[in-house]
């Protein structure tokens, strides 16, 4: 997290938001139901502690937390969620139908309940999450705080690490780092071939890795869009899971971005 900070620090660019901090403590359960659409785009499985979501919650008078003005039956939630989610299959945006029909906090957002990791909800909401691809839409669930229409979302951080290799008269350079710029070029492609080869990432990093983060494997930890130098935030973004960039030119020197999550 240090190296993901002083990456920020030396981007001129850098104004980035931070992430959201809104809980889902408040957000309840699910229970899982099978996506509608099976060519929906999947979040690999090694994101299952770390998800992001939106929901519309119904409430119903005697369900847990909620509020004493909920006066309707528990038949009556389930056939408003049921309503809340034919206006959003039939092509009306999430955002607005959460604002207006959802009894949940989260609906001054539109629902977005933003990233947040496994154990912060209740297991079968969590369930219901890990059941949808990116961007579908559940089925109604239920919970013991009512009835639910789920959205899965795209998460707005990533994980990351990285291996940079600095050389003396960057424009931004690495402290204590004195090598010229071929050597840092010639550097960076050995490390790139090693790995491409099936070296262990980890072990790369603490053989050719510059900067403070090389004895922490080069973990960047999670970050936003603009967080990074310009020239590494959209290869960073446009990473699967496990994959590494090609070698990317920054006016610190050379890098390899590995996304971790």
């Amino acid at each position: 997290m240090i190296l993901a900070f002083w990456l920020w620090a030396c981007s001129e660019e850098a104004a980035a938001p931070s992430p959201d901090p809104s809980s889902a403590a408040e957000a309840p359960p699910a229970e899982a139901k099978p996506a509608e659409n099976a060519d929906a785009p999947r979040v690999p499985a090694t994101t299952a502690g770390r998800m992001a979501a939106s929901h519309v919650l119904v409430a119903w008078n005697g369900a847990m937390k909620a509020d004493a003005t909920v006066q309707r039956t528990r038949d009556e939630a389930r056939a408003r969620a049921e309503q809340a989610r034919a206006r959003v299959v039939g092509g009306e945006d999430f955002a607005k139908v959460a604002k207006e029909m959802s009894d949940d906090k989260s609906k001054s957002r539109g629902g977005r309940l933003g990233n947040f990791n496994s154990g912060t909800m209740v297991p079968v909401f969590e369930e219901a999450v890990l059941g949808l691809g990116v961007g579908e839409v559940s089925a109604v669930v239920e919970s013991p705080f009512g009835f639910h229409v789920i959205r899965r979302d795209m998460m707005s951080q990533i994980h990351c690490a990285q291996i940079i290799v600095g050389y003396g008269g960057a424009e931004r350079p690495i402290e204590g780092v004195t090598r010229a710029r071929d050597e840092a070029r010639a550097r960076i492609e050995a490390a790139l071939a090693e790995i491409q080869g099936g070296a262990d990432w980890n072990a790369t990093v603490r053989k050719y890795s510059d900067g403070p983060a090389k004895e922490d494997n080069g973990d960047l930890g999670w970050f936003s869009r603009r967080q990074l130098m310009p020239q590494l935030d959209e290869p960073a973004f446009d990473l699967d899971i496990g994959a590494t960039t090609p070698i990317i030119e920054t006016p610190t020197g050379f890098h390899l971005l590995k996304r971790l999550e």
